[in-house]
């Protein structure tokens, strides 16, 4: 804040602050309305099943198998660049149990406390603009919310999803929902 001299001066300035602090701005962070995968799934049903945990109904589908087989007739499963045989098979419709992984109450639990006074601080340090400062709180905490999608490792993922991955990260996947994690400042 300047040096300012005068009741005028004071009044005037506090008057602006005043105005900035009742503006109405809203911040909203997670995984906001209108963000979907590639099929249409919305991110935040994916993101509170893995917070919440649950049960997905998997449609009856077809699937490839593919082997590779040598001419003595033995075969094993490869991988389509590494196939010389492939056979559709249909899949049962079947229900999937995802545990619950509450990475997003964890980063409320660990970061929450502090948010309230890393707001009063940055409101400082911007001249009291609301939206400014809580754009900048926005990114903060878009940035702990993804930290903790990445180190959450608890539950591990079942062997099965191991082995189609190829990796044991349990909220990370097409990291389609770690990239959809975002902020808005609404008036």
């Amino acid at each position: 804040m300047d040096g300012m001299s005068g009741g005028d001066k004071l009044m005037e300035h506090l008057k602006s602050i005043t105005k900035g602090l009742s503006s109405g701005d809203d911040l909203k962070v997670g995984f906001l309305e209108g963000a979907k995968y590639p099929d249409g799934t919305p991110v935040a049903l994916v993101a509170a099943t893995n917070e919440f945990g649950g049960t997905v109904k998997i449609p009856a589908h077809t699937r490839d198998l593919n082997f590779y087989v040598r001419r003595d007739g033995v075969s094993r499963f490869a991988k389509p660049s590494k196939a010389n045989f492939a056979q559709s098979v249909m899949i049962p419709e079947h229900i999937v149990t995802i545990p619950s992984r509450p990475y997003f109450r964890k980063t409320i639990s660990e970061h929450g406390p502090e948010w309230g006074g890393e707001l009063g601080k940055l409101m400082k340090a911007n001249d009291f603009d609301a939206r400014k400062s809580l754009a900048l709180m926005g990114e903060r905490i878009k940035g702990q919310i993804q930290s903790s999608i990445i180190a959450f490792s608890e539950p591990p993922n079942a062997k099965s999803t191991v082995d189609k991955k190829g990796f044991n990260d349990p909220l990370i996947d097409s990291a389609h929902m770690l990239n959809s994690v975002d902020y808005e400042v609404k008036e």
